[in-house]
């Protein structure tokens, strides 16, 4: 290799910068809790022990440690261990443990409380708001007093009930046992728990497990059974004023709604049995079907939804106006409206009649007057009125697509104003071609929407217009539109749209969109539309009394 050679290769060879050795770093100044526990060979609670015995002094530095004192506790570690222990503190149940594998007593945590108590442990910390023990010391408590602590135990369990088992042990409900426990100062012993002594003493005193009983309340079906008739029989007695609830309960019936439940007192429901105006049995001979020999009783409706039922009857003959009545089960409440025509009264003066009403007034926070759907019911009246509105659907090319069809009825009296295809200018996309079936040769020969928009905006001049999905159809009027360079005139105003989805939604008392369910072509779906806005003249939830008048 020539010298030329050596030197090319040499000049190849990158050349690599020799490193620095790093500066030593110098010794801290001071030690942080970490660093302080590295530097003494301590545990964390070896240092917190050692600090509460005063073994430990503590920070001398803002919260650390210099190094001077660090040196001063790491020379002292023998000592503080000597003190502290190689153990650190254990909970109640690991301390019981360690006890029992000692001694071969059933002991538990409340006894290794109860050496405590006696002063045979003291506490060696806490975590969080449970006792911490040491144990050397529990490895050096007497067997003698462990076993008399353990045996006292036991007896007082052979000689107690739980809390929570006392009122099973006297057949009573809990409120029922927790009234009586308050009102003659019966008190919890150790570990939560009542002597047997003190509850044999209850069950032992005859008028007061009468007096319990008889003020023992149940529910209307419960009330029912107990008097051996059916629910509807019981409903005449309540009707009938013989029986009034003694309280009412919340009971919750759905994540977002609770209901009043009424309730009824034994003693009330056994002196019903000795009335002289019921013949019990007759009561019980009635079957099933027949009508109840107490309906002769009752002074008012049997239940809430008769008294609504009724009054709205009332209330219509009175102003000679179509009056609505229905349950709203997502809301829970019954809801009432009418028809807004000359003579009918104010929402003021509805809601006046409710609650002066002998038997509704106590209803009246569960009935709504002037509700959403029966202004759904309003609006589709208007909109079935000559010359009002039209109804508007179309079919496209996708969702953010162009016209492929348009149809128009009239919504008074569902003749066919307008039904075409519309050439889109584009292909269709294979998705809505799969919906609504228009494909590419189908287009080929349909008008363009400039030889359309004349006719539309002819049969749509004046009137609403009515669309399922009024923000769809508007927004691809004018999308094709701006795109041809062409003028939707009032079209091109959503103000002039209405939405039937929305209003849909009001009258069927629901929270959700509702599928149209036409076949997906435009006529079809207008003329699906109609039926639906037909339907929603009348509401969508009448009781049957109501729809028989």
């Amino acid at each position: 290799m020539s010298e030329n050679d050596v030197a090319a290769e040499s000049a190849a060879v990158p050349k690599t910068r020799a490193r620095k050795a790093p500066k030593p770093k110098a010794p801290p100044a001071d030690l942080g809790p970490i660093q302080v526990l590295r530097h003494t060979g301590l545990a964390e609670w070896q240092w917190d022990a050692g600090t509460t015995a005063g073994l430990i002094p503590p920070a001398d530095c803002g919260g650390r440690w210099s190094v001077a004192l660090a040196d001063q506790v790491a020379a002292r570690r023998e000592e503080i261990v000597a003190v502290v222990g190689t153990e650190a503190p254990i909970g109640g149940h690991r301390a019981a443990q360690r006890l029992a594998a000692r001694t071969g007593l059933d002991v538990e945590k409340v006894d290794v409380e109860a050496l405590a108590d006696a002063g045979a442990l003291r506490v060696a910390g806490w975590y969080n708001e449970f006792p911490l023990w040491d144990c050397r010391a529990l490895d050096s408590v007497d067997v003698d007093q462990l076993g008399a602590v353990v045996a006292e135990r036991q007896a007082w369990i052979a000689a107690s009930v739980s809390k929570w088992d006392a009122p099973a042990y006297l057949g009573w409900r809990r409120d029922e046992f927790e009234r009586v426990a308050k009102e003659r100062g019966l008190r919890l012993g150790r570990q939560d728990r009542y002597a047997t002594a003190d509850l044999d003493a209850l069950a032992g005193d005859e008028d007061l497990v009468e007096q319990v009983r008889q003020d023992r309340l149940l529910m209307s079906h419960q009330a029912a059974t107990f008097l051996e008739i059916r629910p509807t029989d019981f409903k005449y007695l309540v009707a009938s004023d013989l029986l009034a609830p003694r309280t009412h309960t919340s009971v919750e019936v759905s994540r977002y709604r609770s209901v009043s439940v009424p309730l009824y007192r034994v003693g009330d429901l056994e002196a019903l049995r000795e009335h002289p105006a019921i013949d019990w049995e007759a009561v019980h001979a009635v079957r099933r079907g027949e009508p109840s020999p107490l309906r002769e009783l009752a002074r008012r409706p049997v239940d809430r939804a008769a008294v609504v039922r009724r009054w709205v009857a009332e209330l219509g003959d009175r102003h000679g106006i179509e009056v609505w009545a229905w349950f709203h089960p997502g809301a829970g409440r019954w809801e009432v409206d009418w028809e807004r025509v000359d003579g009918a009264p104010t929402e003021q003066e509805v809601r006046k009649a409710i609650a002066t009403h002998p038997y509704l007034k106590e209803h009246r926070h569960e009935i709504a007057v002037a509700t959403d759907a029966g202004a759904a019911i309003r609006w589709a009246r208007a909109m079935r009125e000559p010359e009002a509105a039209v109804i508007l659907d179309t079919e496209t090319t996708g969702l953010a697509g162009y016209l492929v069809e348009i149809a128009v009825i009239d919504a008074c009296t569902g003749e066919t104003l307008l039904d075409t295809l519309v050439a889109p200018g584009c292909e269709v996309e294979p998705e809505a071609r799969w919906v609504h079936g228009i494909s590419d040769a189908e287009l080929a020969d349909a008008p363009p929407l400039a030889e359309v928009l004349p006719r539309l905006l002819e049969v749509t001049a004046g009137k609403e217009v009515l669309a399922y999905n009024a923000e769809f159809d508007h927004g691809t009027i004018a999308r094709h539109a701006g795109r041809d360079g062409l003028d939707p005139a009032h079209l091109g105003d959503l103000g002039t749209w209405s939405c039937l989805m929305g209003r849909r939604s009001d009258w069927e008392l629901v929270r959700r969109w509702l599928p149209l369910g036409g076949g997906h072509r435009a006529r079809g779906d207008c003329e699906t539309a109609y039926e639906l806005l037909c339907a929603m003249t009348a509401p969508s939830r009448t009781p049957k009394a109501m729809a028989r008048r």
